[in-house]
């Protein structure tokens, strides 16, 4: 080989050596530093999610113990849930990224440098060693072939071209495994969150699909004021039945004289089970009701088309003797298109949805 394919190979040899000093590890080092930037950066993303469907969870909760919203409630649960459980499967593999990776990385960049540095001073010593031993034989004029010292040349060149590219795969494996721990986490949460997500898409879907719980027909056309309509929906979460009908010397005294209130019935009230203490009627019932306000959520009243006397929710009736809601223009209401659902409910629990 001749002195200019020679010096080639050196020339390459230590561009090899440069580039991984100069170029590789500084670069993996920033690496490093980004990554761990990375790791931050979810630790606070996971933690502010946390906080989030926690949340969720908790309106979820309360939408359980209302008489129209249970399974809206239960959807925002589960939802909640799902992403809790993905956010958790990630901290998992942010562990491993952080650990198999980047801690792997660090420590290799600490080492390689002190063995990139050795390795180059040891070529660079052969070489030479070996070109001032050619030099001394040449003015002795009993210089050999030079094969042996191109081999030297060739072999260091393979070395350097060897190390180079171990050190590329083993970034590339390293991401690939970090590839293949996403994919895993994809391939095992991605259908389950789909079909879930479909189930709650229909859940939610399905609470549109039923008539309205407000009537609408000419003859019912009053509807509640807007304070008692408030006060009304904020006493949605039931307390519990009361055990006994209320005192005729309390409440119900003061409407003896005039023969109670007059309440229509929006929704059917169908207590399941044969309880004595809850009144049952039909949508449109006139309900006359015998205390003047609520307890626990519930009123207690008599059916005037069957007589019968009991305890119902107090959101299921309106009265019929205040006038219409003004037509003031009170602003849009985002939830103007959500339909609400007929219930039931027992001497024991809150009402439930009917599911369809």
């Amino acid at each position: 080989m001749s002195g200019v394919n020679s010096d080639q190979l050196h020339r390459s040899t230590l561009g090899v050596y440069s580039s991984l000093m100069d170029e590789f590890n500084p670069s993996l080092q920033k690496l490093v530093s980004l990554g761990n930037s990375y790791v931050q950066a979810f630790k606070v993303l996971a933690a502010t999610s946390e906080a989030y469907f926690s949340t969720l969870s908790q309106i979820g909760e309360k939408a359980l113990y209302t008489m129209t919203s249970r399974s809206l409630g239960d959807a925002l649960i589960q939802i909640s849930e799902s992403h809790r459980r993905l956010t958790s499967e990630l901290e998992g593999v942010f562990r491993w990224f952080s650990t198999d990776v980047l801690q792997e990385m660090d420590n290799n960049i600490r080492l390689d440098n002190d063995y990139i540095s050795g390795s180059r001073r040891y070529y660079e010593m052969e070489v030479h060693n070996q070109r001032t031993a050619r030099e001394r034989q040449l003015r002795r004029g009993t210089c050999q072939d030079s094969g042996e010292y191109v081999q030297f040349l060739r072999q260091s060149h393979e070395d350097a071209l060897k190390e180079e590219e171990r050190r590329y795969r083993f970034l590339a494996e390293k991401h690939c495994g970090l590839v293949q721990s996403v994919a895993q986490l994809m391939n095992k949460a991605g259908d389950s969150l789909l079909q879930k997500a479909d189930i709650w898409r229909e859940d939610v879907n399905a609470t549109r699909q039923v008539e309205a719980r407000r009537p609408t027909g000419p003859g019912n056309t009053v509807g509640m004021k807007e304070e008692e309509f408030r006060q009304s929906r904020d006493e949605l979460p039931l307390g519990n039945v009361p055990s006994r009908a209320p005192s005729p010397l309390g409440s119900i005294s003061r409407s003896a004289d005039g023969g109670g209130r007059s309440m229509r019935a929006l929704v059917a009230h169908q207590p399941s089970g044969s309880s004595t203490t809850l009144l049952p009627f039909i949508r449109g019932e006139i309900i006359t009701a015998l205390v003047q306000q609520p307890r626990n959520g519930w009123l207690y009243g008599r059916s005037d088309s069957t007589a019968c006397q009991g305890w119902f929710p107090a959101s299921y009736v309106e009265p019929i003797d205040d006038p219409p809601k003004s037509t003031v223009f009170r602003g849009t209401n985002p939830f103007a298109t959500v339909k609400l659902k007929p219930t039931s409910t027992n001497d024991r629990s809150a009402p439930r949805l009917y599911r369809r």
